[in-house]
């Protein structure tokens, strides 16, 4: 029976326990199991609800663990049953949720699954704290709730669940317990193992796999065998057999396969961990990485065979000389002279030197002898076949820890072939200079200590100078180039070596660009050459130049705008100044293309792009993005209205005519503007909101300015939305047309419709055009809605006809996308003949918007092509427009409609009367059909009769409504 309801008592507990209890559990948000599965069924069918739920509440949700009826994994606690349930002492019944104000309004009692019943136990720890419930629902009302027998299962289901969530608790602390020694492991930098007492791997930790690249898991059994090196298994094997047989510890080196596919050598350890017995139960080793250690003790061996080697190779001989100078020890193979044994020793090597050398080679020696200063010299040297060869030799002094010398330790080198080079070198010097001078080059050498520059002689020709102080040379450095070419031998000690690009200017005051390669030779001195690369930089400034401007205008491309748009937003971004951005679009680019062809459409933008780049400011940046689409960029400070004023005045100032060939050519332009900080900050994001801005300003009629509102990105990104959803929905078939009578005003008859584009939706109902109007700017979606929807049109006349209804003529709005079909009139002539439908009953609605679109003369000859077969033209929202008259002198129009904006307050704005009464004699004049849009009330229907309109059309007579209904309005008109 029903219960009245309760105030529930306030707990014994806080929400902090109760939620800390819950995540101890750690069962929020795990995956199905099936023992809570096989509980929520038990409720369910033990109280024979649909529905039943194992639930779980935390802080911000009712979380399922388990549920039954439902495709559910949680909700929120304002809509959750359970937040209530958990705070009840007993089952919380809930016998009609209609009837309850506390969930008569839940979405979940409202909408699907359309809760009415509950019941709910609740699941307590031991020390009473709620975590959630096994309860059940049903879509059926019980007034009688549940049996006792019931409530009490609920409860032991109840139990049941907090069991198993204990149990669930005690089996992961078990299973953690592995888990703690595998962190150990993995902690430490070694590989860590354990094996079997037979050698079979149980366990390695990530260093292992790391260093294998085996798979994770995939290290157990004798697997590890098979990964050292072939050579390698059966010793290794071996001594882990003897271990394991006598228990003493395991040591192997051995080389184990490393994850990049070499072989690394490694030291195995391992130590035995033994029963009460005594016998081994398990084994727990490292393996260590001594790979580098092996190969440098392998590499310090074989050096001291290259050294030997070298030796014997080299033609370099090795000497030791006590420290009276006298050689006491030779090693090497050159055989100078011819001579061996102790020929050499003492002074006995000076014999064989050659004479134009002993005194300068033995005086040098005697002085680094009784100075103790290194040792070099040069000379020449008589060898077994009686020719001297050039000799370097090199000395130092070994001392005693007292400063004494000990002994010298020098070698003698055969340099013979680099003194003959050098003698070479002499000799090409002179080509070289001359090579300099034909290259426009010349070569120099800093002095760091004193900077000081030595050039070679060609230097006078090309720079006007000659040797001197780096100053010198640095005061005819361009300005703009002098601090980097200052600091350019302090980047050559730096790096080692530099190259760099500046300009100089001659005394004559010509300015040539110059590069500078310059290298390191010693700490204190740098040597480079000076080369002429000024016809270099003018073709590369010229290919620039090309790479980043427009052929035709001369103005920046579109990449160079990009990059000056980055700079100007960084530079304002951290002067905290502001920019504008205004992207302008030419209106009438592709009508002067049609009309005076492509030259006169050149000429165009050359002189948009003229009269643009004289508006701005030396500062600003004016680039041609592509077509005949411009941007400005104005980086002086300004505020977004000043932008939108400028923004004006290019658009009066483009819109101004030029003469070309003897033929006036004027143009109009639309204008978005957007702006940092206001608008974004981002380059991307800029030029998207002034395309956004741009776009609006074109869709509004175009020649304005708009200025970027973020409503605007709303709507292009609900169009977007939008535009997805009707695709489907036309992929449905889901247009159809709704059908507004006209009512002739004399007689009070049917004498047309005008059918509107509605949208059958399958979750929203029928939709207009107030819903989805913006898809009909869309260029493709427009032209499938007039498709879908004149097929329909056609389809519904045709069953009027058949049935003998005087439907009388149906118009259907056609909008600027449309008309930018090359098909359209034989698509609507194909349709009507599909139907076997006359076209005298079929009338084409336009607005004013559709005349501006396009080129007039397009438009007019596709109106013209309707007409000539018969087919009405009408002119729609008239008087709302840009230059009405002149549409009605220029385009063949059969039909007039007033706007509803001057019929709803005809009766109060003597105004309104007015220029109905206008409209209505203009359309006699021209024998044009007048129609009054909005009419509501009688009085406004006798006015408009009076003033001489013929139609009328509105909410007094009827709204719009389907085909089927169309009969009953045509009976209900009949003869009235």
């Amino acid at each position: 029976m029903t219960k009245p309801l309760a105030v529930p008592p306030s707990p014994s507990w806080s929400a902090a326990e109760r939620l800390a209890a819950l995540r101890s559990f750690a069962v929020v948000g795990t995956e199905p199991e099936r023992a809570f599965d096989d509980l929520a069924r038990v409720a369910a069918h033990v109280c024979g609800t649909r529905i039943a739920l194992i639930t779980f509440v935390d802080e911000h949700r009712q979380w399922f663990k388990a549920a039954v009826g439902v495709d559910l994994r949680e909700t929120s606690l304002d809509t959750a049953f359970c937040a209530q349930a958990i705070l009840q002492t007993d089952p919380f019944i809930v016998p009609d949720a209609l009837r309850d104000p506390r969930f008569a309004c839940n979405p979940f009692v409202q909408g699907e699954p359309g809760i009415r019943f509950y019941a709910g136990a609740v699941i307590r720890t031991d020390e009473g704290l709620p975590l959630g419930t096994v309860c059940v629902l049903d879509p059926q009302p019980r007034p009688e709730g549940l049996t006792q027998e019931q409530q009490d299962t609920l409860a032991m289901l109840a139990g049941s669940v907090m069991n198993l969530l204990r149990l669930r608790r005690a089996e992961q602390t078990i299973a953690q317990e592995p888990r703690s020694f595998a962190k150990l492991a993995d902690a430490l930098p070694h590989m860590i193992w354990s094996a079997q007492a037979d050698g079979q791997d149980e366990y390695s930790n990530r260093h292992w796999y790391q260093f294998t690249g085996a798979p994770a898991g995939s290290s157990t059994g004798l697997g590890w065998i098979e990964m050292l090196h072939p050579d390698d298994r059966d010793p290794t094997w071996a001594r882990w057999q003897h271990s394991a047989r006598t228990g003493e510890p395991y040591e192997a080196t051995c080389r184990l396969r490393h994850h990049s596919g070499e072989y690394r050598w490694i030291l195995a350890r391992a130590l035995p961990s033994c029963d009460a017995q005594g016998r081994v139960e398990r084994w727990f080793g490292t393996y260590t990485d001594i790979h580098d250690w092996r190969s440098a003790e392998r590499a310090s061996a074989e050096r001291q065979e290259q050294y030997k080697a070298l030796l014997e190779a080299s033609a370099v001989v090795l000497w030791l000389a006590g420290p009276d100078g006298r050689l006491t020890h030779l090693e090497g193979t050159l055989e100078i002279g011819g001579l061996v044994g102790d020929a050499y020793a003492g002074q006995g090597w000076l014999d064989f030197v050659h004479r134009d050398d002993v005194a300068r080679v033995k005086a040098a020696w005697l002085w680094a002898v009784s100075s103790g200063v290194p040792y070099q010299n040069e000379f020449r040297i008589r060898l077994a076949d009686g020719d001297y060869r050039w000799m370097v030799a090199n000395a130092v002094a070994l001392r005693n820890p007292d400063g004494t010398i000990r002994e010298w330790v020098g070698s003698v080198a055969d340099i013979h072939d680099r003194k003959q080079v050098e003698e070479r070198l002499r000799e090409s010097e002179e080509r070289l200079r001359l090579a300099l001078h034909a290259g426009r080059m010349f070569a120099w050498e800093q002095d760091l200590r004193t900077d000081y520059i030595t050039r070679s002689q060609n230097a006078v020709s090309l720079l006007g100078v000659g040797s001197g102080p780096l100053a010198d040379f640095l005061d005819k450095v361009h300005p703009e180039d002098r601090v980097l070419r200052q600091h350019f031998a302090q980047v050559v000690k730096t790096q080692g070596s530099y190259t760099s690009e500046f300009r100089y200017i001659l005394p004559s005051g010509k300015v040539l660009w110059f590069g500078s390669r310059a290298e390191l030779a010693s700490p204190d001195r740098v040597v480079g050459v000076t080369f002429d690369i000024t016809e270099r930089k003018a073709a590369e400034e010229e290919i620039w130049r090309a790479a980043n401007h427009d052929s035709l205008t001369g103005l920046p491309n579109r990449g160079l705008f990009h990059r000056c748009l980055e700079q100007a937003l960084a530079s304002a971004e951290t002067s905290r100044t502001s920019i504008s951005l205004l992207l302008i679009d030419l209106d009438d680019f592709k009508d002067v293309n049609d009309t005076l062809g492509h030259d006169a459409g050149d000429a165009l933008l050359q002189e948009a792009a003229r009269r643009l780049a004289d508006l701005v400011h030396p500062s600003d940046t004016v680039a041609r993005l592509g077509g005949d689409e411009f941007a400005v960029l104005l980086a002086q400070p300004s505020t977004l209205k000043e932008a939108a004023e400028f923004a004006q005045s290019l658009i009066e100032k483009l819109r101004e005519p030029f003469t070309y060939k003897r033929r006036t050519v004027s143009s109009r332009a639309s204008i978005g503007v957007a702006a940092f900080p206001e608008h974004d900050s981002d380059p991307a994001g800029l030029m998207k909101s002034a395309d956004i801005a741009l776009y609006r300003a074109k869709a509004q009629g175009r020649n304005r300015v708009l200025t970027y509102s973020p409503v605007m990105r709303r709507e292009i990104e609900k169009r977007v939305s939008l535009g997805a959803e009707l695709r489907e929905g036309l992929a449905r078939n889901h247009i159809v047309p709704f059908y507004q009578p006209k009512i002739c005003l004399a007689t009070g008859r049917i004498v047309g419709f005008e059918a509107l584009a509605r949208w059958e939706h399958p979750t929203k109902g029928i939709l207009g055009p107030a819903f989805f109007g913006a898809a009909f700017e869309d260029a493709d979606l427009a032209p499938a809605i007039r498709r879908q929807l004149v097929t329909k049109v056609a389809a519904d006349m045709r069953r009027w006809d058949d049935g003998n209804l005087p439907f009388g003529r149906v118009a259907v709005n056609f909008s600027s996308a449309d008309f930018s079909q090359p098909r359209l009139v034989e698509e609507i002539l194909e349709v009507l003949q599909g139907a076997q439908v006359s076209p005298e009953a079929f009338e084409v609605e336009i607005t004013e918007t559709v005349l501006l679109g396009r080129s007039s003369e397009c438009i007019s000859a596709i109106l013209k092509q309707f007409r000539s077969n018969s087919i009405g033209i009408a002119l729609d929202d008239f008087g709302t427009g840009y230059a009405s008259l002149m549409h009605l002198k220029q385009f063949p129009v059969d039909h007039v409609k007033i706007d509803r904006t001057f019929v709803e307050d005809l009766d109060q704005d003597t105004d309104d009367e007015a220029i109905v009464a206008a409209i209505a004699g203009l359309g006699r004049s021209l024998n044009m059909k007048i129609t009054a849009e909005g009419v509501e009330t009688p009085d406004q229907a006798q006015r408009l009769k009076r003033l001489g309109c013929h139609y009328a059309q509105g909410f007094l007579y009827s709204e719009a409504v389907p085909g089927t209904k169309v009969p009953g309005l045509l009976e209900r008109f009949h003869g009235n």
